[in-house]
């Protein structure tokens, strides 16, 4: 927070505008259809477009009932960010059916940059005149902060950790998931010794709603295949951080 300058905060204390910091301003919205076919080895992530810039984006999503998502990280192309890549996914195993497909919400913004050509209103700039707030802009809020950890999933127990957040009073809003991970372990004896075969399953971290006022922060399966050991890679992190948005 500023020590000098433009502070303004809500009713409740939060920061609105600090003359220290650039806003991150509501550049497009949308919803996209994802498919995952839960097939061995198969192409599980998808890519959603966004617009390109070499700036980095802060995506937010509002996830369906029916799976779990993830927003997993950033497609980019000549140095510029132009694309979001999502994996879908339930658990246990017995869960995932033939295939797994949902619609999502998302925004997208990025860092205020310059004032809107020939608009009127407030504009706000740091001390190395830079801009740092303009009202003719539609701005990205974070409502609310949740920090926990979650166990280690054990996939032969078909164990697969979750928690449900409540946000009482904010109705249906977007999120921020962090950290993006993915990992993989085995879930199945499926032929015994000399020659076993264990089924290997792929997770990652994702969203999946519950109501307009509460979503359930999961470990799921989006892919899987079939090897001859047990070997578990886990590239899983704690403590995750949910961040509660909207426009």
């Amino acid at each position: 927070m500023a020590d000098y300058g433009l502070i303004t905060v809500n009713d409740y204390g939060g920061v609105q505008i600090d003359s220290m910091f650039q806003n991150f301003i509501l550049q497009s919205s949308g919803s996209a259809n994802i498919y995952n076919p839960i097939l061995p080895l198969s192409q599980t992530m998808s890519s959603v477009p966004i617009p390109s810039s070499s700036a980095p984006p802060f995506i937010a999503i509002r996830p369906s009932f029916n799976c779990y998502t993830s927003m997993f990280g950033y497609g980019m192309s000549n140095g510029s960010y132009n694309s979001m890549k999502i994996l879908i996914g339930n658990a246990p195993f017995s869960s995932l059916g033939g295939s797994v497909s949902t619609t999502i919400d998302y925004i997208v913004g990025r860092t205020i940059s310059s004032a809107p050509s020939g608009s009127y209103g407030l504009s706000v700039y740091n001390q190395y005149g830079k801009i740092c707030f303009h009202s003719s802009y539609k701005y990205i809020k974070i409502l609310s902060v949740h920090n926990f950890s979650l166990p280690d999933p054990i996939p032969p127990n078909d164990y697969y950790p979750y928690v449900d957040v409540q946000h009482p009073g904010i109705y249906n809003p977007y999120y921020v998931l962090m950290p993006s991970w993915s990992g993989w372990g085995a879930e199945r004896l499926l032929s015994p010794p000399p020659y076993p075969k264990f089924r290997i399953v792929y997770m990652s971290l994702g969203l999946k709603k519950l109501s307009s006022e509460s979503v359930r922060i999961g470990i799921f399966i989006y892919s899987y295949r079939t090897l001859p050991n047990t070997v578990i890679t886990l590239f899983y992190e704690n403590p995750i951080s949910l961040l509660v948005c909207t426009v």
